[in-house]
């Protein structure tokens, strides 16, 4: 009698005592995320007066204060709008390609790095950037 109370009590302590299992997994449907497609005509670029830098600003209106101040805002660059995307930032041929954001729009540079003898050149061609807004669950 005593081993069959005895392996109650276990199995009773063991059940008890188990931890529970939670799975935590991303919400897909309650925290949407948004993508952008903006196009850069070759003119839209402003050269900085050192030459180093050429700047287009982007109105993006989906960057309000929350996004800014809770959600993070990533960009790809399709250079020659091909169907190639580069993650910023990254540097090519000595160039820098750079973002900067606030609420209400995103700001990209083409940047001269410290090799002296290469400055950015104007793009040619019109440029395709794609513009995530990634929602944070807080």
């Amino acid at each position: 009698m005593k081993k069959y109370l005895l392996l109650l009590l276990t199995i009773t302590a063991i059940g008890l005592s188990s931890c529970k299992k939670e799975v935590i997994a991303p919400n897909n449907n309650g925290i949407p995320n948004l993508t952008l497609l903006k196009y850069i005509n070759p003119g839209d670029w402003v050269q900085s007066a050192n030459k180093e830098t050429y700047s287009v600003t982007i109105p993006v209106s989906e960057i309000d204060r929350g996004t800014f101040e809770n959600d993070e805002v990533a960009l790809s660059i399709a250079r020659s709008d091909v169907d190639f995307y580069d993650k910023m930032p990254f540097v090519d041929n000595a160039v820098s390609y750079t973002y900067s954001y606030t609420t209400g729009s995103v700001t990209l540079y083409l940047q001269k790095t410290n090799d002296a003898n290469v400055f950015p050149d104007r793009p040619t061609t019109k440029t395709r950037v794609k513009i995530v807004l990634i929602t944070s669950n807080l």
